[in-house]
């Protein structure tokens, strides 16, 4: 991860967490923002509780989520993601600037997936903060393999691509603008760019294999070049999703 990024995420990590439920100018059309970080105390407004408490007993046909978060607790963010994904409404997710980490987790529970041209998702291993002895930690990163597990399973009901070429994103902590997130279907939408100065100058991705200088661009330019012929073909009908994670017995943190 680039030292520009890691700022952005502690500085973001550091910021009051803003988490608002607000009722639409249609009706049954309501907007559910998650700023900040993810996970906390139970009473705590970005917990999954709070999520819970907030979307239970509303009667809405569709649901916009407007998220801008570094992530946080790996199991808030499953949580939050399938209670998105069980609620009646239609759910539509607008990435208002960065979904990193457990919120990339909450972002691809969309029914629709939005992101604007210059912001960004964020998906990577499972990580967490340990004290004791080998034992303890023998524990703790047979736990976190079972993390990683489930958390790439809440990422492949979307991922066009091979499991194996998941799993190596995954590993490499990897950051995607919107077209590389449309590429591998953990987005649909290209949205109109949204002012957000630090994230201006990012560079086109080259199509030329030989001047790929990583695994994601290579795979950006299968999936991206996929979905170009699907264009001119039939439209077959979305998957079922698969049978959704719903983890509550550990809480750990993503870095």
């Amino acid at each position: 991860m680039s030292k520009e990024f890691k700022d952005q995420i502690k500085n973001m990590m550091n910021k009051k967490n803003d988490v608002r439920f607000e009722a639409g100018e249609k009706d049954k059309e309501y907007s559910l923002y998650i700023y900040g970080p993810i996970g906390g105390f139970f009473f705590s407004d970005n917990s999954a509780q709070s999520i819970r408490r907030k979307l239970q007993s509303v009667d809405a046909e569709k649901i916009h989520v407007h998220i801008n978060s570094p992530g946080g607790s790996a199991f808030d963010g499953v949580a939050i993601g399938n209670i998105l994904k069980n609620h009646k409404a239609e759910i539509i997710v607008h990435v208002d600037g960065m979904a990193a980490s457990a919120a990339s987790v909450i972002a691809v529970a969309g029914d629709k997936v939005i992101m604007p041209e210059n912001t960004m998702m964020m998906i990577h291993r499972a990580s967490t903060f340990e004290y004791g002895n080998a034992a303890v930690f023998d524990k703790t990163a047979s736990d976190l393999r079972k993390i990683d597990a489930s958390l790439a399973a809440s990422y492949k009901k979307r991922f066009v691509g091979e499991q194996s070429e998941l799993e190596q994103l995954l590993d490499e902590e990897t950051f995607l603008t919107a077209e590389e997130a449309v590429a591998f279907g953990l987005a649909d939408i290209v949205g109109e760019e949204i002012e957000i100065q630090e994230l201006e100058d990012l560079g086109d991705e080259e199509e030329d294999e030989e001047e790929f200088e990583n695994l994601k661009d290579k795979l950006v330019a299968k999936y991206s070049a996929k979905k170009n012929k699907q264009k001119n073909e039939p439209p077959e009908q979305k998957p079922t999703p698969a049978n959704k994670q719903n983890m509550s017995k550990l809480f750990l943190n993503l870095k």
